[in-house]
This record gives structure tokens, sequence and C-alpha cells, in this order.
């Protein structure tokens, strides 16, 4: 999934583990162009390009019918 579609809740695989995102910050105008800041329940955070495929996984998709 694209960075830039990641949402609070959602579980991104980061530092060789899932990590539940707590917030996400969007910068317009990053020096290297739009970026994403994912802050995380534990651990440090991550930054990333907005267009940077992340693996994720999503609550209620799993289990939605």
């Amino acid at each position: 999934m694209l960075a830039a579609l990641v949402r609070r809740g959602d579980l991104v695989r980061a530092q060789g583990q899932w990590q539940e995102v707590k917030a996400v910050r969007r910068q317009p105008y990053g020096s290297c162009g739009p970026t994403v800041t994912f802050i995380f329940k534990r651990g440090p955070a991550l930054r990333l390009r907005t267009g940077a495929n992340v693996p994720v996984r999503r609550a209620d998709r799993e289990t939605r019918r």
C-alpha cells in the first residue's frame, strides 16, 4: 500500500515487526518532496515519501465480510 494511504490503527511492517500506527503526519513540502511520518505506539517514528510502498494490515479488512 502507498504510504500516503496509511491511517491511524493500521499495522505497518517496520524494523522486522508489525507496528501499530498511533498517528500519521503529512508534510506536503519536505526537502525530498511530499513525506509522511508514522508515529507508532511503540518504537521510533518512521518517515517515508508518500509514494513509497509499505506492507500494511488493516483490521477492518480482515473482519469485514
